[in-house]
């Protein structure tokens, strides 16, 4: 007969789970930010999935955003010699499809999606999973991680591996070279590129640290950069 054991709980320190992906600071609602437009560059990926990089651009006053600003700025990102070196390393299976414009100055705006047809790649090599992304960091002047922001470009070959499983340097190349035409193709149209900073309240982190609330704000970009030879991962675009 097995013997049993009793345990004393008094003698036990009382575990709280805490959820590492939740944000404390997050204020429910529709996003605003002043003065600014959401920029939306959609992708279509392999198994017909989407996935999108969220961008914001700035103007002086109150933003109107267009159709036509949305296919300008879609023309401008999915054509010219920058987009044609880096689409020879991505899958003729996926596409750049879009770009969508909503006005967040105010809540609830509507959103208004470019027109032009979709630009698939051209790389003839092995389609690498959704997850897979090569990762373009966001620089402004100001320091901390809420300063920074990230663009995970999806749709890539097996044509952009290198040996050791690394991205080609020319496949960085060709991304570096394409991240640097979005600040154009954004102020041709009247907006500078900036980090989107909504509204978040007071609070206290797990170090007892205590964050100030923040007023929804805008920070302009200084630089896109392609920081490492890493391939990186969008976990949630391999979800089924």
């Amino acid at each position: 007969m097995a013997r049993s054991r009793i345990l004393n709980l008094a003698n036990f320190e009382q575990f709280t789970a805490i959820n590492l992906l939740s944000d404390p600071g997050h204020v429910g609602g529709p996003v605003v930010i002043p003065n600014c437009v959401q920029i939306v560059l959609n992708y279509t990926q392999q198994d017909l999935k989407t996935c999108h990089n969220v961008l914001y651009g700035r103007v002086g006053g109150i933003p109107s955003p267009t159709v036509a600003q949305a296919d300008a700025i879609f023309s401008a990102l999915s054509s010219g010699a920058q987009y044609t070196a880096l689409k020879a390393f991505q899958s003729s299976l996926g596409s750049f499809s879009g770009v969508s414009l909503r006005n967040v100055h105010t809540p609830n705006n509507p959103i208004l999606t470019s027109t032009g047809t979709a630009v698939p790649g051209t790389g003839a090599g092995v389609t690498y999973p959704n997850e897979v992304a090569v990762v373009v960091t966001l620089r402004t002047a100001n320091v901390g991680v809420q300063n920074r922001g990230r663009m995970y470009i999806p749709n890539w070959t097996s044509d952009a591996s290198a040996a050791g499983n690394v991205v080609l340097g020319s496949a960085i190349t060709a991304l570096q070279n394409w991240a640097n035409t979005i600040a154009a193709a954004l102020s041709a149209q009247g907006y500078t590129w900036v980090i989107g900073q909504p509204a978040r309240s007071q609070y206290t982190g797990t170090t007892g640290t205590v964050h100030p609330a923040r007023a929804a704000t805008s920070i302009v970009i200084t630089s896109a950069s392609v920081r490492n030879n890493t391939w990186d991962s969008q976990r949630r675009r391999g979800l089924r």
